[in-house]
Parts: C-alpha cells; structure tokens; sequence
C-alpha cells in the first residue's frame, strides 16, 4: 500500500512520471520501496523522497485511525500499479499559502490533510485546494492537500499552446518607490525602487538583504535580511505577471518575462536549492532610446538603411544587445513603412511602430520554436525580424534562407568577440557542409555587432566598447575561405567600416572613461594592455 501512496503523489506533483514509476515498479519491494528505488536510480533526489515519504505516513497514520472507529468507511479494494497511458491530471495551485482550515470546519468524510516537512516556506502548515483525478483506492487519502506546486505542462507532441495568448504590458498608474526597502515591500515597489536609481539588477536571497546591480556595481539596497516567507510573497506576485498562467513549481528553475501594472516588465530568473528559491531580476526600460544614444561606430548606423541580410549582434550577458537591437529596428520603423516581425525567448520590452505594423512572438507562447516563428514570419510578409537569440544551428540556417529571401534580419548571438562568434557558429556545422555554410553566411551577412559595457572610472555608469565590422567583399572572401582568425588584422584595415575590440578599449582608456585595468580583462590580445595588469 505504501508503494502506491508514494507512486501517487509523486505523479500528482509531476515529480515524476507514470512511465518512470512503470519503469522502476518491478525494482520494488517490501524491503525497498518505489521512492527507495527511484532515489537510488537518480530520478529524484534524496530530500523530496523524504518529504512524499512524511506525507505519505502520514496518509497511512491517519488511515489506519479511521479503519478503527466505529463508522468508518468502508475498506478501498487494492489499488493497482499506475498505468502508463493514463495521465494524471494536472494539479492547479497558487504559490500564496492558503488559510488554515480548523478541524470543526473540516468535513469529516474528508479530513484535510496537511504534508508534513514539505513546507518550502517554513514551519507553518496549511491546506491547499489542488484538485486531482479521482483514483480507486485512494478516495480516502485526501491528495489535493499535497503542498507540492505544479504548472500546466504542455506536451511535446500534442501539438498545443497555452491558451493565453497575451503579453503583459506593465502599464498602469505608477507604483510609487518607497524611501526605503523592508522585508515587507512589494515586488512592484522593488522594480518602482530600481528604476528611481537607476538600477538594473535585483538579487532577492533568503535570510540575505536585497541586493541590486547600479552601474555594473552590487549594492545593498535594504537593511534586514529577507526570510524564507517574504521570499514566498514575492513570488506570488510575480505570479500574476506571468503571460501564459506559469505556475511555480517547486524545486524547478525557470526564467520568465513578468509585467506587473504600473511597474513596468522584468526578467525573473528563480534558481532552487531544494526547496530554498533565490530569486534574479532583470528590469527591463520602459522607454526606447536613439540610435545616437548608443554610441555605436558610425558605420553601424548604416545597417538601418539594408534592405536585406542578416546583422548579428553579440556581446557578453548583459551587455545591452537586445536594447541595441530594437534600438536599431525602431530607428527604421521611425523613417520607413515596413512589417517588423520578433521572434524571442521570451518577450521583454514591448516595441513600437508608428509608420507601419509589428507583431512580437515568444516562443512557447505563440510558437513551438525559433525556427517556426521565423518561418510564419517569412511567410506573413514582414519585412524586417529580429531574433533574440540564435541557440542552434537550424535556427541560424532559418535566418539565413530568411534574408536570402529579402528579409532584413536582426539576430542576437553568443561571442565575447568576432573571431569567437564566427568560430562558434563554424564549429557547429558538420565538417562535410561547412564549406557550403560559409558561402551561405558570406552572401547574407552584411555586418556583427560585439558589445562590453564597461564600468567607467568611479562607478559613474558604463561606457560601450565595440568591435564591429561592415562586411565588405575582402571580408566575404575570408569568411568564404573559413579564414576566420585573419578576420581581427582585416578589420583593422577596413578604415571607416570596421573597428576591433582593442582599439576601442584603447580609446575608452585614452579618454578617461575606463580604468586601464578593465581594458586589459577584456582585450583580445592582453599583450597591448600589460602594463594594466593588476600586480600579484
């Protein structure tokens, strides 16, 4: 009987799945129970086994205490192993902990049931109202009381989308930022606090203070530390931001867009320690800026003006690639009629287009995949896509047939520099089609984009250091020939149309922007900025 409560629960919190208990049930016995099993296979891991384990006693505690009184229900015939076809029913629950229900205001047909040591948010207990499928033999257990948070999970092969098609905006009256941040300040009031000083990170770490990033810098923005319970709330109202009804689950990292009203949309990035969160959050500008703004070389202000081809623009994390890239989009919306379509992973900021239309798309949301979203949006005629960002090689081939077909394509890519970035992109390429790949990728691609911001002299902001490159027809042939690591002393022949790494670190120190020492932790070749290094 134990066997069967654990593979219950563990399938009704999506823990694991029918065809896994399927597959490890003929291990089990009564010396070894399934969880046992399971554990030792590595499917789940030590502490949640000791968690569905406690509830699961529990079950069988309180079970055994209604098969002795003198009313009790009849017995349930012998539930059998869980088929592997049958689903179980997805369990909807909220992240905020539900009241607590005294015993007088229980049915006593169904006595709510609390899991024992499952809490992730502390002591306390309390009900919940998941609802699950009915199961012969398991009538009595009172499941839908299991702590344990799930999401709707949409099969790979059902061919299906969450039904909610809508991206969250953040518009809405201003939520005003507090003088002070407390363990109790809202999750729209901490966004209100980064965006008044300019912050463009926020670190949330149990029984650690709020931590935000200001200038490339770490700050502590509060004075008490958070506990595991104001971690919760926080998380709750994230909830309500999430696009598709995204549901916490417990023990399961995700990375999502939010867009809470009057705070504007952020980055959520929730990383689990068992069942301790620690919560990243990056917010996202409200407003666009100038493609003066940016600070790009010269020559990079001319891609707004292609017709077709493919723009890849790169950089480290958090080097402002997507704002460059819609930056460079709105600037053609602004002077030219044009059909711009997004494909991205997911949606952050919400563009505009006075002169024409724009559809955004986020994969998962509104398409299965990248390539799928560049297709619809070949096929539905727009004229400019951008791509946020290239991960496989089919999603780079979809935009090169994209741009070969008049599509001007914006695409965000990974590479600290040119000569990585190209190198990278060859090297997923199967040798016996990389010569034809690098022809493909010299016709169509009409200029790179590598990005560092770089924190400027005491912490006063970031300075944009580029390495960038017009693609001229010296350049093609290089990249054609898979020349790639003579594409670095080309670029720096290439006059106005071209400009490395280290030449542009060079003048951020020259000018004073940047200390010489943060030139030499990024320079391509670290002998030109040796006597920047830091001494042992």
């Amino acid at each position: 009987m134990r066997n069967q409560y654990i593979a219950k629960v563990l399938v009704h919190n999506k823990v694991v799945t029918e065809a896994q208990i399927n597959e490890h049930w003929g291990k089990s016995s009564d010396q070894k129970d399934i969880g046992q099993v399971l554990v030792e296979a590595g499917v789940i891991s030590s502490g949640t086994y000791a968690k569905v384990l406690a509830f699961v006693k529990n079950i069988e505690a309180k079970s055994n205490a209604g098969a002795s009184a003198p009313q009790s229900a009849p017995a349930a015939p012998a539930p059998q192993p869980v088929p592997a076809a049958r689903q179980a029913a997805p369990a909807k629950a909220q992240v905020p902990q539900p009241p607590v229900r005294s015993a007088a205001e229980a049915p006593a047909e169904a006595p709510a049931l609390q899991i024992e040591g499952n809490n992730p948010y502390g002591d306390s207990s309390s009900s919940s109202d998941v609802e699950v499928e009915a199961v012969a033999g398991l009538e009595a257990t009172s499941m839908g009381t299991v702590q344990v948070e799930t999401e709707e999970v949409v099969e790979e092969n059902d061919g299906k989308l969450p039904r909610r098609f809508a991206v969250a905006t953040g518009e809405g009256d201003p939520v005003e930022a507090p003088e002070t941040i407390r363990p109790m300040t809202t999750l729209p009031q901490l966004l209100a606090f980064a965006r008044k000083f300019n912050a463009t990170d926020i670190y949330l770490f149990p029984d650690r203070p709020v931590v935000m990033r200001q200038s490339g810098a770490l700050f502590v923005a509060s004075e008490k530390p958070l506990d595991l319970s104001r971690i919760s709330d926080r998380l709750n109202e994230a909830s309500a931001g999430f696009s598709d009804g995204y549901k916490v689950v417990v023990g399961k990292n995700f990375s999502k867009t939010i867009g809470l009203p009057g705070a504007g949309r952020a980055r959520m990035t929730v990383t689990w320690e068992g069942t301790v969160p620690s919560i990243s959050i990056r917010v996202i500008p409200t407003e666009s800026t100038s493609i003066e703004n940016l600070f790009l070389p010269q020559f990079c202000n001319q891609f707004v003006e292609l017709n077709s081809g493919l723009v890849l623009i790169a950089g480290p994390a958090a080097s402002g690639r997507s704002t460059t890239m819609t930056v460079l989009a709105e600037t053609i919306a602004a002077n030219r009629n044009v059909f711009i379509q997004t494909v991205e992973k997911p949606i952050e900021r919400i563009l505009q287009n006075p002169n024409g239309a724009i559809a955004q798309r986020e994969v998962g949301l509104h398409v299965h995949s990248g390539t799928e979203g560049v297709s619809l949006a070949v096929q539905s005629g727009a004229d400019v896509i951008l791509f946020d960002h290239v991960e496989t090689l089919e999603e780079l081939e979809c935009l090169l047939k994209a741009s070969n077909a008049g599509v001007l394509v914006f695409a965000v890519a990974s590479g600290n520099s040119i000569h990585s970035l190209l190198a990278r992109l060859m090297a997923t390429v199967p040798e016996e089609n990389r010569a034809s790949f690098a022809h493909s990728m010299a016709d169509q691609l009409k200029g790179i984009i590598v990005q560092h911001l770089v924190p400027v002299v005491q912490n006063q902001g970031q300075v944009l250091a580029v390495e960038a490159v017009r693609m001229t027809a010296p350049m093609s042939n290089l990249l054609r020939k898979g020349e790639i690591a003579q594409m670095a002393e080309a670029i720096s022949g290439q006059k106005d149309l071209g400009v490395t790494l280290d030449d542009s670190l060079q003048k951020c120190v020259e000018s004073g922007y940047i200390e010489g020492v943060e030139a030499w932790k990024r320079s391509y070749d670290i002998r030109r900025f040796a006597a920047y290094r830091p001494a042992k």
